[in-house]
């Protein structure tokens, strides 16, 4: 489960379109529901907000926190280097 201070740190990376990039995570992983089909947004953000617990989306949601951390990294860096800092 996503807990109140984690929730906060996550927010301030992945912002308010966070459920497309985790969508594609789950859709490149092949991980569906019970009944086969695909996540939907809805059950993303509830997961997310606390509502519902589901481990593979945790997860995707990690892992999309990570992936944007990186490339934050890699935009300073860039920035950085083309302003010679």
């Amino acid at each position: 489960m996503i807990h109140k201070e984690q929730r906060i740190k996550l927010k301030k990376v992945l912002a308010h379109n966070y459920t497309k990039g985790v969508l594609k995570i789950l859709k490149e992983k092949k991980i569906t529901n019970r009944r086969g089909t695909p996540y939907g947004s809805s059950m993303i953000r509830n997961v997310f907000n606390g509502l519902n617990q589901n481990e593979a989306i945790e997860d995707a949601i990690m892992e999309l926190f990570i992936q944007t951390q990186e490339d934050i990294k890699e935009t300073v860096e860039e920035r950085n280097r083309i302003l010679e800092i």
